[in-house]
């Protein structure tokens, strides 16, 4: 299950997998029902991660298998449209496995369980101590952006969050929360507004990174190194920052011939290194068991800034409605 990377917009991806305008067709009026229809022209890979797994999805069961996996992807969608998705899926002449290391946290029905692996390393997050930057307050005033071509996601939006808080930032699949992440850090300028640092006004996207630090949902857009031990350079004692990530028995490997989730926790370590004042952390707990999920949950809870996440570990920080 996965993207072709061949296609230009949503709808003609829907066409290479089924073959046909009217498999596709079934298609969009599937992502209609999800609320998710303004997506049909656009670049599948501009797409936030949470409509992107959704297109793959269709994409993949309009091909017509007889039997469909997916790879812990569903945490990343709102309940509604994950529910949406999966009665859909019912209705499809196909076998539907799903594999997820937390399915308990949504799923009610039967479910195989796998022995649990005693091996697998947690973060230390009380060694984290000394990598807390200062807490800053960010305001965010009249914010507006729209998508060249696309739609406009922001119209006068303004948030304020207070020094040093840490927020659950949520929404339905589409609702704008990765793309106000990016232009709180600069990779993306808005059309409108402005963002306050402390009172002061910034610019993020002239020197993009160099006041938020941003833990993309997908990690391998963060990896960018030959070896785990060179993409973490930044660190005075790389060694010393993998223990503490659970990462030290992995440095002299490629970051992409990782597994996803030990490449998701590299991202991680490579955020905190940019020690800035304010850390957005997008899906950090995606396909991760219990225990690692929770250890990244409870390392968050003690730094400022933004958490985007379905993910019930959550759900105690206070809450950001988009």
């Amino acid at each position: 299950m996965a993207l072709s990377g061949l296609t230009h917009s949503v709808s003609a991806e829907f066409e290479l997998l089924a073959r046909d305008p009217s498999g596709a067709r079934i298609g969009l009026a599937a992502l209609e029902e999800m609320g998710l229809e303004h997506v049909a022209d656009q670049n599948p890979f501009t797409l936030s991660g949470g409509e992107q797994v959704v297109v793959a999805i269709v994409a993949a069961a309009l091909a017509g298998p007889k039997r469909l996996a997916i790879d812990c992807a569903l945490e990343q969608l709102a309940p509604d449209t994950r529910d949406c998705l999966l009665a859909w899926l019912r209705a499809r002449d196909c076998d539907v496995t799903i594999a997820d290391n937390r399915l308990e946290e949504w799923h009610h029905g039967p479910a195989r369980h796998f022995v649990q692996p005693d091996n697998v390393p947690t973060i230390a997050s009380e060694l984290l101590e000394e990598m807390k930057p200062r807490p800053v307050a960010i305001e965010i005033l009249d914010l507006k952006f729209k998508y060249p071509g696309g739609r406009k996601v922001f119209d006068g939006f303004s948030l304020e969050i207070q020094a040093g808080a840490c927020l659950r930032l949520k929404g339905r699949n589409g609702s704008g929360k990765t793309t106000l992440s990016k232009l709180l850090c600069g990779l993306l300028k808005p059309q409108g507004g402005e963002i306050r640092v402390d009172g002061a006004r910034v610019e993020p996207w002239r020197k993009p990174g160099s006041f938020v630090s941003y833990h993309f949902q997908n990690p391998s857009f963060q990896l960018f190194a030959s070896t785990m031990r060179s993409q973490l350079r930044a660190a005075s004692d790389p060694g010393i920052i993998a223990r503490r990530f659970g990462l030290v028995e992995e440095l002299s490997t490629h970051p992409l011939d990782l597994p996803y989730v030990m490449r998701k926790r590299l991202a991680l370590a490579t955020a905190f290194l940019r020690r800035l004042d304010f850390l957005i952390a997008d899906e950090p707990t995606i396909g991760q068991d219990h225990e690692a999920a929770s250890s990244v949950a409870n390392l968050l809870r003690g730094f400022g800034g933004l958490r985007i996440s379905h993910a019930r570990l959550f759900d105690d920080l206070p809450t950001v409605s988009l």
